[in-house]
């Protein structure tokens, strides 16, 4: 059975047990209180407006509400439920006369008395039936509306679901050509100058497209193969750094498998070497990540030269605003990220706070 047939079977089962409690309340308990043997007309009268107000109730859920009421033309809703009533009304009254209730029941539950003198007339209008009438009308709009929120507010979020994925898709191959890109020039000036060297990045290199290709395709990643990832880059770039650069690379071990969204942390490391090496210039980047109480904190300061920065500011752009939109689409609320320009020191600094819990 599938979980559609599994609700539907629910929900039908609880339209039943309210009716059958409903019935029991309008067309049994009430009379069985009274205490008196009643006539079988009564009872098909009882049966009667209750099968009224059962077709009652679904006519307006399903018609009335979605045509009329859902659509602002409430005039005609509001001139339907006047019908409707005056339509329960009179039928009820016509069942009377046909079925001869009042003559059966006078027998049993003579009409009161003035005082000495003749019998109370009967009223033209049965107030328990109006007044059970219109719950019923009542009971069936406000269900009918509360589930036309839920259906348009679960088409929303699916839509919105639907929109996050496709965009996240977008980012993500914005983001690894990006990368790839950037990495293979790398390598092409390493291989100038030191061809054993160059040989260990394509090694490395390979095994962070691996990485790329088979595991960030899934929605989250291990934190240990993330880092991992984070690991072989760093050393890459290590290769190609002048000696009057300085890295500095620290993470806390061990590493938690927290689930976390692959690629999110390599755009501002990327974003350090980038524009944090000068090769005239005394440089230094620092990198720490680890975890706090469930909480990944990455902190990374470079230098900045200004000369560079405005150069490669318009194409090393890409990475950083997309993981910008990843950070608020799959942890809102549940990041921090700052970043932080020292003009009088010369110095770019990141720190991001994602919870993993």
């Amino acid at each position: 059975m599938t979980r559609e047939n599994t609700k539907g079977g629910v929900v039908v089962a609880m339209h039943l047990l309210a009716w059958a409690l409903l019935g029991f309340v309008l067309v049994f308990y009430q009379p069985l209180s009274w205490g008196v043997s009643l006539p079988a007309v009564f009872w098909v009268k009882q049966i009667l407006n209750f099968g009224l107000l059962v077709a009652l109730f679904y006519f307006n859920s399903h018609y009335l509400v979605p045509n009329y009421l859902l659509k602002n033309r409430i005039f005609i809703f509001i001139l339907c439920v006047i019908a409707l009533v005056v339509l329960m009304l009179a039928v009820s009254k016509i069942a009377d006369q046909q079925l001869e209730i009042r003559r059966h029941m006078e027998h049993i539950m003579p009409r009161p008395r003035h005082r000495g003198g003749p019998p109370k007339p009967r009223h033209i209008i049965d107030a328990i039936l109006l007044m059970t009438t219109l719950l019923v009308i009542g009971v069936s709009t406000s269900m009918a509306v509360i589930q036309r929120w839920q259906a348009d507010a679960r088409l929303r979020d699916a839509v919105e679901k639907q929109n996050i994925t496709s965009e996240l898709a977008l980012l993500k191959a914005q983001i690894n050509p990006h990368f790839f890109f950037n990495t293979l020039n790398n390598i092409y000036a390493l291989s100038y100058t030191n061809v054993e060297e160059s040989r260990e990045a394509t090694l490395t290199l390979s095994r962070m497209m691996r990485y790329l290709l088979y595991e960030t395709q899934q929605d989250v990643a291990p934190l240990s193969r993330e880092f991992a990832f984070i690991d072989d880059y760093i050393e890459l770039m290590k290769l190609r750094v002048q000696s009057s650069s300085n890295v500095q690379y620290t993470r806390d071990e061990p590493v938690p498998d927290y689930p976390i969204a692959p690629m999110l942390l390599l755009p501002f490391i990327e974003n350090a070497f980038k524009h944090g090496i000068n090769a005239s210039q005394q440089s230094e980047i620092s990198i720490h990540a680890g975890l706090s109480n469930g909480a990944l904190k990455l902190h990374v300061e470079n230098h900045i030269f200004p000369a560079q920065n405005v150069a490669g500011a318009e194409s090393g752009g890409i990475g950083l605003s997309n993981t910008r939109r990843r950070l608020d689409l799959l942890y809102p609320g549940k990041h921090r990220l700052e970043i932080h320009t020292d003009e009088r020191a010369n110095t770019y600094t990141v720190d991001l706070t994602i919870n993993l819990t």
